[in-house]
Parts: structure tokens; sequence; C-alpha cells
């Protein structure tokens, strides 16, 4: 007490500073409700404005002349708004009015997200099991360039329009399988690990349209090990990873790439002669062997699919090129 009898001064200037705390508690809420108020004002005001101008510019239409005057207005159970004008005497104009104001104000579409595309499980499996059976070995590029084939395929007249279709096609010949591993005993060992989850991710982009073009427009290809004949009728493309890529000859390249093709395929025919002159009492299988081993890397099988691709049917024209 004696402390506070010694500084008036002190307890007015305490009395004033809680005077303003407890009139600035009490006005805030109040001030922030005129605030939100006229906000909300505002926005009425704004929409009492593209309501009058939406209907206007229908009924305007057909009466040049006409005034109108719409405002919108809040009630406690929503939207409402009231129309002057002679042309609300009639029954057609009124429903135009409520038709503007149901629809509300005419306001700039908002771009949608793209939809994601629908991917079919069972097309999915199937290029998935191409990936991992094909080209799981590969840099991820690598195992893009091996589905891209795939797929270019499915857009071809030449091939099945499936990928499950293009993937399994002549799987059940001995010899017509376009793709080894549907036809080599592969599918007898499950896909699992790493490399499936890998070469599921990479089938769900490249059927998403994620991947760019890298094989322009292959519909073949073989490793580097390899050399099959019918590689001589095609136009090499590009290289990506272990394998060629090659695509259909086009226009006037046909004529060019068949006298390719029919040369090699003569040089071998020339060679079997000539082993049919030094053995001829071996069978069938030696004369492949011998053949073969003249022939710089062309297997039993490649010499089985040397037929033009130009000139076969579709489906006749096996792909030796994926051996893996």
């Amino acid at each position: 007490m004696v402390h506070i009898d010694k500084n008036p001064l002190a307890v007015r200037q305490g009395a004033a500073t809680i005077m303003c705390l407890a009139a600035a508690a009490v006005a805030m809420p109040v001030i922030s409700h005129r605030a939100a108020e006229q906000r909300e004002g505002a926005e009425w005001a704004a929409t009492s404005t593209a309501f009058q101008a939406e209907l206007q510019q229908q009924l305007f239409a057909a009466e040049p002349d006409a005034r109108v005057e719409l405002t919108a207005f809040r009630t406690a159970d929503g939207l409402r708004a009231r129309g002057n004008a002679s042309l609300f005497e009639n029954a057609d104009a009124r429903a135009m009015m409520v038709q503007a104001v149901l629809r509300g104000p005419t306001a700039p579409a908002e771009p949608s997200a793209p939809a994601e595309p629908t991917i079919d499980a069972r097309q999915h499996d199937c290029l998935s099991q191409a990936i991992y059976f094909e080209a799981r070995g590969e840099t991820q590029r690598g195992q893009v360039a091996v589905a891209e084939v795939i797929m270019n395929r499915v857009r071809s007249r030449a091939y099945p329009n499936s990928i499950c279709g293009v993937v399994y096609q002549g799987s059940h010949r001995t010899t017509g399988c376009q793709f080894t591993f549907t036809c080599d005993g592969s599918l007898g060992h499950r896909p699992r690990g790493r490399a499936w989850e890998r070469a599921q991710r990479v089938a769900t982009a490249v059927m998403s349209g994620y991947t760019r073009p890298i094989t322009q427009g292959a519909t073949h290809y073989h490793t580097h090990a390899v050399n099959p004949v019918w590689n001589s009728g095609l136009v090499e493309t590009t290289n990506v990873g272990s394998h060629v890529f090659y695509r259909f000859p086009r226009g006037a390249e046909r004529a060019v790439y068949q006298e390719a093709l029919d040369r090699r395929r003569g040089s071998i025919a020339s060679r079997r002669s000539a082993s049919d002159a030094l053995i001829p009492e071996a069978g069938d299988a030696a004369l492949d062997s011998v053949v073969d081993a003249s022939s710089a890397g062309v297997s039993p099988a490649d010499e089985a699919l040397s037929t033009s691709p130009q000139t076969l049917p579709a489906g006749a024209a096996a792909d030796g090129e994926v051996a893996t």
C-alpha cells in the first residue's frame, strides 16, 4: 500500500491499460462480425449482378429493347431472385428467369483432371510377362523398347489387335511362336521378385501412354547374339541395350529389302546344296547342323522362319528375334 500511495500515476496507467484490454476484447468480435458481413454483402452484390447479366444475355436475343432488373438476395432457405420487367408478365419469360436463377451465373468451366486410362488386367498381365521373360535383364529403357514393339504390333493390321493376341500368336505351334518364352517352357516358371514388380510398372506406364516412342515404329527385334535370316528383309531402326529393332519397309523400300532377303535366302540354299553333295547320306537334322555351322550364326529356327515377312499372311512371319 505504501508503494501505491507513492505512485498514483502508475495506478492510473495500470487501470487505463486494463480498460483498453477489456474494450478490445469486447470490440474484436463485433469488428470481425462486421467485416464478415461486409465481405458477404459484396459477394451477394456480385452474384446479383451476375444473375442479371445471365438473364439479359438470354432474353435480349429475342427482345433487344427489353429492360430487365434481376436481384439475387439471401434468405434463410437459400438464394432467391426478384425481377422487374414487362417480359415477366408471360409464362415463358418467367420460366426463363427461374431457369437462370436455378442454374446460377455463368462461370468458366474448371479444367477437370484427365481421367486415368482404364487398363485391362489380362492385357496388362500379358505385357508384363513379355517384358519379364524377354527383357528382365535390360535397363528400363530396354524394357520399354520391347513393350513398345508389342504395342506397335497391336496397332498394326498385320497382327492381332490385342496385347495377349500379339504376345501368344502362334504359341500353339512348335516353330510358330512369335515370342520365344511362349513356347520354350519359360512359362513353367512363375514370375516373381523385384524383376516382376518392375515389369508390371513398365507395362502400366507403356499402356497408359506415359512413355515416349524410342524404337521408331519397330515391330521386330532380336538380340545381338543371333543373326536371323528375316532381318535382311526389314529396316533396322535402332539399338537399345542388347536388342536390335526393325520395322517393315515402306513404299520404294520394299523392293530393295525384298531383293536383299532373296539374296540371303539364296545364299543359304546354296550352302545347303553344297552340304547335300558332301554328305548325301545324312538326314535333315544333320544337314541343318552343317548349314548352321557355315552360315555365320543362322540357327535352325531362324532358317525355318526365313520366309519373307512382306509376302506372308499375318501370323506366319514368326519372330526368331526374341531369343533370350
